[in-house]
This record gives C-alpha cells, sequence and structure tokens, in this order.
C-alpha cells in the first residue's frame, strides 16, 4: 500500500477514510502528502509515484475554473520556464460535469472525476495521469512543494565526504520518508490532538532512533515548520547541552537564515531558571562547584558522625540526595516506599532513614546559605508548587532533544510549561539511555503508546562503525521496547575503526598528538571535521592546551568552556568530555581515556548489583562516544576492549598481558 506521510488532515473527516482506501490500493512504490504551508499548497494532496513521477489532486464542489486553480498555473508556468514537462492535476469533484460545462483552455492538463468513481477505481486514475520527471525536475518539485524536507548540506546527518572539495554541489538532499512522516507526525492533525487533549490536556510524540538516525535534524525542521505554520504561536526547542545548543544555533544563523522569531533555543538548565526568575523576579545564584564542596564536606560529616552504617560513599550519599529531588520525591513516606530500581545500588529501611536524615540536614543548610541554590532543588519546587503556573513563561509546542537524558523533574517542568491544548514532541535514543535509571514513559505521566516512531537507519556514520558500536551494546540487558537495534544494510562502507593501546596514560596522550597532527598536516581533513573526546578522568581544558601546543591556539575549541564555545565554534578541532557530547557529530573522531570507562566496574569496593549498572552505564557512554564519528573513529585505551568486538576493529600498540 502507499505510504502517507501525513495523516491527510486538510482533507474533511467525513472524506478522509475513503481516500485513504484508494491510497492503500497503491503499493508501497507510492508516497502520498498533504501541504502543510499555504505558500506551497498547490494541491490538497500531492501524490508521488514510481519513477520520480507525481500527480496533484484536488477536492472541488464542481470541475474547477482557471480562477480556483491559480497557484497549479503558477505552478506549471515555473516549470515551463525551466524548460521542465507540465504536471498533472485530478480534480475530484461532488457532481459529475454538465453537458454545457465549457472547457478552459488553460487547463489541458487537468481532468476531473466525479468523488464516487474515484473512490471506486480511484488507483487506476492516478497510474494513469502520472507524469515523470528526471532527476533534475523532480528535485525541483520537491523543494518547491516541500521546502521543509529540503535539507541543508551543512546541516545534513548525511554522511559526507570528510576531505576538502572545492568543486560545485548540485546534488540536493531531503529527509527520507520515514524522517518526513516523524518531523510532520500528527503536527496539524487537531481533531486527534483534541481527542487527546480532553484526556491529557496535552497531545505528546515520541521519535525513538539510533545514533545518526537524523533526530536533531527532524526536531530543527520540525520547528521551523510549526513556526511558520503558526507564527502567533511561541515554540520551545530544549537541547540536553550547551555544545549542541551552540551547533544547532550556529546551523540557524550561517545556513537557516536566522531562527524564526517564535522560536526559542536553550538548554534545560537555561530554560529552567529562566522559568524560576519568572516565578521568584530575583533569585540568589545556582552552586558552582567550587560553593558545593563545602555543602558536601557538611553533608560527608554528618553522615561520618551519625551514619556510619550507611556503608556508602560520599559520591553515592550525595547522589541519592540529587535523586530524592529528580524523582520529585516529597516526604519520607514516599522515599521508603520508592522503587529505586536502576539506582547501582540497595538500601535497606535504616539506610533509607538514615539518608533522609541527611537530606533534612542539606536542607537545613540552603536557605541561610547565599552562596548558590541547588538546581535540582529549586526545579522541584517549581513541579511541586501549585501557585507558580500563572507565572510561569507557557508554550504552545515544546520540543525535546535527547529525551532519555530528562529526570522526571525535568518533563514535569517541560509539561507545567505548556499551555493548554500544547503539543509536546520528544526524540530519544533509548540505546543512549545511561542516565535513565530505567524510567518508564508512563511512570511520569507521558502516554506515548501508540504515539512513538522508530528510526533505526544511521545516516552520520558507517557500517563498520556502527556494527562495532552494535556488538558492544548488545552485551547491555535491554527490554525490547526500549532498545532500538539498527538497520545494518545498505549503510556506507568505510574502514574500521582503529584500537591504540598504549602502556599508561601519559603513552596514550602522546600517540594521539602524533595521530592529531599527522591527520591535520595531510590537509585533506578540515578542522571542524575532527573531534576529540575524553573521559571523565581527564580534563578538556588541559586537553585543549595540550593541542594548542601542538598545533597553535586557534586550531581548537573547548566545548566544555562557555566562553570558548560563544567566540570560537567554527573551523576548529572540538574537544569536550564524553558526557556532554550526545549529540554531536565529526567526520573524525578521537575518544580519549577508553580505559577509563572500562575499568570503572571493577572497584573492589562495589556490590556486584552495583558493578552490573555501572558496567551498562559504561557501556553505554562508549557507544555514544563510537557514534559521534561519521567516517573515521579512533580509540586510545590503556585496556584491552570485551574480546566480542575485537574483530570490528584494527588493533595497533599493545597492554599488558
Amino acid at each position: 500500500m502507499a505510504v502517507l506521510i501525513d495523516s491527510l488532515a486538510n482533507l474533511d473527516h467525513s472524506i478522509r477514510r475513503k481516500f485513504k482506501k484508494v491510497f492503500t490500493q497503491l503499493d508501497d512504490n507510492y508516497l502520498v502528502r498533504t501541504a502543510m504551508l499555504n505558500e506551497s499548497k498547490v494541491a490538497d494532496i500531492v501524490v508521488e509515484g514510481p519513477c520520480k513521477s507525481w500527480l496533484l489532486i484536488g477536492c472541488h464542489e464542481s470541475s474547477p475554473a482557471s480562477s480556483e486553480l491559480v497557484q497549479y498555473l503558477a505552478f506549471n508556468k515555473a516549470l515551463k520556464s525551466l524548460g521542465y514537462s507540465n504536471i498533472k492535476y485530478l480534480a475530484i469533484t461532488e457532481v459529475g460535469e454538465s453537458l454545457f460545462d465549457v472547457k478552459d483552455a488553460a487547463l489541458v492538463d487537468v481532468d476531473s472525476v466525479e468523488r464516487d468513481a474515484f473512490f471506486e477505481t480511484g488507483h487506476d486514475k492516478i497510474f494513469e495521469m502520472l507524469t515523470e520527471t528526471e532527476a533534475p525536475q523532480y528535485d525541483w518539485i520537491k523543494a518547491e512543494l516541500f521546502s521543509e524536507t529540503n535539507i541543508k548540506v551543512e546541516c545534513t546527518t548525511r554522511r559526507q565526504p570528510i576531505k576538502r572539495d572545492s568543486s560545485a554541489k548540485l546534488q540536493l538532499f531531503f529527509l527520507d520518508y520515514d524522517q518526513e512522516m516523524a518531523t510532520k507526525l500528527d503536527m496539524f492533525d487537531e481533531e486527534r490532538a483534541t481527542e487527546e487533549v480532553a484526556s491529557d490536556d496535552f497531545s505528546v510524540r515520541l521519535i525513538n532512533g539510533v545514533a545518526g538516525c537524523g533526530k536533531t535534524l527532524i526536531l530543527i525542521n520540525r520547528a521551523i515548520l510549526y513556526c511558520k505554520k503558526y507564527p502567533d504561536r511561541k515554540t520551545l526547542l530544549l537541547i540536553h547541552n550547551k555544545p549542541v545548543t551552540a551547533d544547532v544555533e550556529y546551523k540557524f544563523e550561517e545556513y537557516l537564515g536566522g531562527k524564526p522569531e517564535n522560536l526559542t533555543i536553550k538548554t534545560f538548565h537555561s530554560f529552567s531558571l529562566g522559568q524560576q526568575k519568572k516565578v521568584a523576579n530575583a533569585t540568589r545564584p545556582l552552586f558552582g562547584e567550587k560553593a558545593l564542596k563545602p555543602l558536601k564536606e557538611t553533608v560527608s560529616r554528618n553522615a561520618d558522625d551519625h551514619h556510619k552504617d550507611l556503608r556508602l560513599s560520599d559520591d553515592q550519599i550525595w547522589s541519592e540526595l540529587e535523586y530524592i529531588n529528580e524523582y520529585l520525591i516529597e516526604d519520607k513516606e514516599a522515599y521508603f516506599a520508592f522503587d529505586r530500581q536502576g539506582r547501582g545500588f540497595t538500601l535497606k529501611r535504616a539506610q533509607r532513614e538514615s539518608i533522609w536524615q541527611l537530606y533534612i540536614v542539606l536542607m537545613g543548610c540552603l536557605p541561610c546559605d547565599n552562596r548558590g541554590y541547588l538546581p535540582s532543588l529549586y526545579i522541584k519546587e517549581l513541579c511541586l508548587s501549585n501557585q507558580v503556573d500563572d507565572k510561569l513563561d507557557k508554550y504552545h509546542h515544546i520540543l525535546v532533544d535527547e529525551a532519555q537524558f530528562f529526570f522526571p523533574s525535568w518533563l514535569q517542568l517541560v509539561k507545567k510549561s505548556l499551555r493548554e491544548n500544547g503539543q509536546l514532541f520528544m526524540c530519544a535514543d533509548p540505546n543512549q539511555g545511561f542516565l535513565k535509571s530505567r524510567m518508564s514513559w508512563k511512570s511520569v505521566g507521558l502516554n506515548v503508546v501508540g504515539r512513538t516512531k522508530k528510526l533505526n537507519y544511521s545516516y552520520r556514520t558507517t557500517y563498520e562503525i556502527m556494527a562495532l558500536a552494535n556488538a558492544l551494546l548488545e552485551s547491555v540487558n535491554d527490554s525490547a521496547e526500549d532498545f532500538v537495534k539498527p538497520n545494518l544494510s545498505n549503510m556506507v562502507r568505510g574502514s574500521k575503526p582503529q584500537v591504540i593501546y598504549s602502556l599508561t596514560p601519559q603513552d596514550e596522550q602522546k600517540r594521539f598528538i602524533n595521530e592529531l597532527k599527522s591527520c591535520v598536516e595531510s590537509g585533506d581533513v578540515p578542522l571542524d571535521q575532527m573531534m576529540v573526546l575524553c573521559s571523565d578522568k581527564m580534563s578538556s581544558w588541559g586537553l585543549k592546551r595540550t593541542i594548542a601546543a601542538a598545533l597553535g591556539y586557534k586550531s581548537v575549541v573547548n566545548c566544555n568552556d562557555r566562553n570558548d564555545l560563544d567566540n570560537n565554534l567554527g573551523s576548529r578541532i572540538r574537544v569536550m568530555s564524553i558526557n556532554s557530547c550526545t549529540g554531536m557529530e565529526s567526520g573524525v573522531t578521537f575518544v580519549l581515556g577508553v580505559g577509563d570507562l572500562l575499568n570503572a566496574a571493577n572497584n573492589i569496593e562495589l556490590s556486584e548489583d552495583e558493578r552490573e549498572v555501572i558496567k551498562q552505564e559504561s557501556t553505554r557512554k562508549l557507544y555514544v562516544a563510537m557514534t559521534r564519528a561519521g567516517q573515521k573513529l579512533v580509540l586510545l585505551s590503556t585496556e584491552r576492549l570485551p574480546d566480542r568486538v575485537a574483530g570490528y576493529v584494527d588493533e595497533l600498540g599493545c597492554v599488558d598481558a
């Protein structure tokens, strides 16, 4: 059956089902769309058939006159001026032609058929009237009628040559039909949205996709399309981290003609801090890492003095205190009853009692402390208070990137920031979800059943890189519902990823600098197509200094440094931590400190449950880092990779036996 790119919401509901029945009689070489924007509405329905063929279909009371088809005639006139053939138009009429109708000479490519007759044999009529086109005309038509599917080369996740090339590029890039369907997923189906809002107060859609399937691209295109369709409505695009936010803003300014006025792009923390200021008018600054240190020491002293039975590390204790805020746990009774599955360490009732006492100590430190405020606490307060709703900035449409990393409190604040009848659109890669702690969408009040689309084809990377990442991830025990297995068929082939082993971290960094210098000096790869990722134990600031010393200060930007990122994003090597690389991509990617990830679960103080959770988190982090690479992936490690992935990499150097 034909692929319906959207729900044909522009058609009257009373006839929509009958039109769909006609289209189901076509094979899957046909794509059926409706125009989203008025300036592109040449016809009610556009049929794209096999061999790059097209047909326009419109609904009319009777055979149309020229005055009713002004946009269609202008469209064919433009085709003629370019030397292309006209596209035919099929008018579906409520009544048949009269004997006294005079055929308009301008409508030579227009045919009419009565509605009931179309519902009986419309598939044959469609096949009869299709007009085949050559590639240039096909690209022009698609770009003209569905500009929202046209991808700027600089913004696409499609695999591009990483070598310098100054030759002209005539090829246009379009969203594939899965990406296009995801972009338009029930966007303008007001009737269905109204039915959902009646029970949920807002509509929600989820895209689950593998790394490189174009999720961020879909969000950008959907945001642009919505802003054009509804210029008087406020739209918010939430990005998980600052580097991707800066990258998206850069693409808007450099390649997309600027950001729509009714679109706001922010990281979640920037957005939530703005909401806090709207409610409180003024607020204390947030804790920085330096200011947090004495607060953590206070908690640690209380734990040592009064709660020796906890037997938890300081990091675990602090993580649990933040967890209470992030999961909107309101009181001790709720905490005792809370299912902590996926936390990585178990707590008996007596231990939970101790944690709650420490939480009280922590809360007691904050009101009189002028040094700062905990982000997790003010977000929790915004979520649980019913007195702030009227003060929050409200949006008609909120789009969330990397939703798998959003805590329940974050998602609750997003929901509170939607206008009545608003739309929530989320993109996620559950394969990357190392921060989600097995949280389900249902548990946070989001009904995505029947409202989810999966994308399993990666355009970003090569078969060899994705096969390695998939083989690594298969060791993580995920449910079939969460795991999205990539489609490896027909992927572009490339070279095997390389893993370079070193005996010490110092040797690893020296080898990395030599490899990076060699790559730069070859002159084949632009600097902005090189990315360097480092483990948590390394400093991206220190790594930037090392690279700058070898290649020059203007050759590199630290994406974890806000000031550096704001001023220098462009033609430079990008350096960042693995934790902040989600959503990023690059032709050549170096990953340092792989040994740190492989070793993370080997701490002898960990229980078996803790060890398993940390192992899964580390595996997911490594998967994320690998799938940032477009064409060439280089891993540097002091530890040997698991045996199950040995056949997917070329190994260089050595480690201790």
